[in-house]
């Protein structure tokens, strides 16, 4: 499990500024970030979920805790990384709205009408 969070996170350092194409196909640049990035998290989560499960004398052992200290520097840097999309979203919306409230509904034809 540790090497494919090594995996994981060589993945992410790779992709962060641009996802891989075919996981974010047909969405747009933040939503298909998003997805790619909670696709990541399930992939560490599901694992760790079961590695919990474990005999509590496999947990104690220093390989364990060396894993589940990678897997929260993971997942946080993935919560991270989710959070600045996010707010990256919100400021686009924002700027986006400003300058499409600003332009008219309805326009007068010269011939004066609607």
């Amino acid at each position: 499990y540790g090497g494919d969070l090594k995996i994981v996170q060589g993945l992410f350092l790779t992709y962060n500024e641009k996802p891989p194409g075919e996981t974010t196909r047909n969405l747009p640049p933040i939503a298909g970030a998003l997805t790619w990035c909670r696709g990541i998290t399930s992939r560490i989560q599901i694992p760790m979920t079961k590695l919990r499960e474990l005999d509590r004398n496999i947990l104690d052992r220093e390989e364990a805790k060396e894993v589940f200290k990678i897997q929260a520097a993971i997942v946080a840097t993935l919560h991270e990384f989710e959070t600045q999309k996010i707010e990256e979203w919100g400021r686009d919306v924002e700027a986006s709205s400003d300058a499409k409230l600003r332009l008219p509904l309805v326009r007068r034809a010269a011939s004066g009408e609607l």
